[in-house]
């Protein structure tokens, strides 16, 4: 990789401190830019049906925005552990470990959520910007979170880096190494909209093809229950495409009554069932397609978004303004031995591969 040119980067005030913001551009014209601010996906400029270029992420048009925002994690890196811990508490061997209780759900006590409040979503990274040989961009983000960080064990480096190739993807990877025995599962929690975020348009309309047969059953605080359970012959069953607001029919975990819904799906990995997920906006001809090493994917409407969040263009963010198609490992694994294993041993290397792959495609049947 050789180094790209400065003008990539550029320094920006925030609440806190001076932020850089990274351009990235391909050779069809695409556009993306990210933060240090949480390592942040801040913006992605994609071509529709017609070659119009619009930003396809929810977020803000300065980086204070971000930073006072009720929904604290749009387009950022997540974690140590993204969704809930139980109970904000786990254990490893004899070691018990006690974490900060951040979530509004949670009986007795609140629930861990996406790495507290300190978590990587509000940490500034260290950033730099490379090309690799084939004139692609890369911005390559690096933090240390130190031992006892929010409660977890372990000093544990991380890199996330960001390559806009020139197929029009963005590729994303993890990488993390440990002194302790440490959970890790992180995620990207960019939240997508394919109509452009200027337009006021939901994503009800949109449709979702998802590899999966299962999803990981939860209790009404958002916690596994430790059982997968079949989505064949439901509305939430999304192996073939369909409107996602098919799915706002059904009273799973309340879903009819708060017109949205935050699930965790098992992904099953089969040469027939690439990609992970697909999402399609039919007015635009916009398709998003997801490849991922990961086993699950967390697919949340935004359904607690109020309209306090005023985004790009003066924008008020609503319940399904956007959607979350978060790769990861399965949620509160920590609590669960029949889960994959979610805990990164000395000497071993997590590793998470997410490819976003946008095109445009008239062809799709609902």
């Amino acid at each position: 990789m050789i180094e790209s040119p400065v003008s990539a980067i550029v320094n920006v005030q925030t609440n806190n401190k001076k932020a850089q913001v990274i351009t990235l551009r391909n050779t069809n014209g695409l556009v993306a830019r990210f933060s240090i601010y949480g390592a942040r996906w801040l913006d992605m400029f994609v071509p529709d049906r017609n070659g119009c270029f619009e930003d396809v992420l929810l977020g803000f048009s300065e980086l204070s925005g971000y930073e006072r925002a009720s929904e604290q994690y749009y387009g950022a890196i997540v974690g140590r552990v993204c969704g809930r811990i139980k109970n904000a508490h786990f254990s490893i061997g004899e070691e018990s470990y006690d974490l900060e209780a951040n979530d509004i759900y949670g009986k007795p006590k609140f629930n861990h959520l996406h790495g507290g409040f300190l978590g990587f979503h509000n940490r500034f990274w260290n950033g730099s910007v490379k090309q690799n040989e084939k004139g692609e961009e890369t911005v390559v983000f690096t933090c240390l979170s130190k031992d006892g960080e929010g409660g977890y064990p372990g000093n544990l480096s991380i890199s996330v880096s960001y390559t806009l190739t020139n197929d029009n993807s963005i590729e994303m990877v993890c990488k993390a190494v440990t002194d302790k025995v440490t959970p890790i599962n992180v995620t990207n929690h960019a939240f997508f909209n394919l109509s452009g975020v200027q337009k006021k348009v939901d994503i009800l309309s949109h449709s979702l093809r998802l590899c999966s047969s299962q999803i990981i059953d939860c209790d009404d605080d958002l916690l596994p229950t430790g059982n997968l359970i079949s989505v064949t012959g439901t509305v939430l069953d999304f192996r073939k495409s369909r409107q996602i607001s098919d799915a706002l029919s059904t009273d799973y975990l309340g879903i009819k009554q708060q017109k949205g819904f935050s699930l965790a799906y098992a992904l099953y990995h089969e040469k027939d069932c690439s990609p992970a997920a697909e999402l399609y906006d039919k007015d635009s001809g916009r398709k998003l397609s997801i490849y991922t090493n990961q086993p699950s994917l967390q697919v949340y409407t935004g359904y607690l978004m109020d309209g306090s969040d005023v985004g790009k263009g003066n924008v008020p963010y609503y319940a399904n303004t956007g959607i979350a198609l978060e790769t990861q490992g399965y949620p509160d694994a920590v609590h669960w031995k029949c889960f994959p294993s979610v805990l990164l041993d000395v000497g071993e290397e997590y590793f998470q591969y997410t490819k976003y792959k946008f095109s445009i495609d008239d062809c799709i049947s609902l």
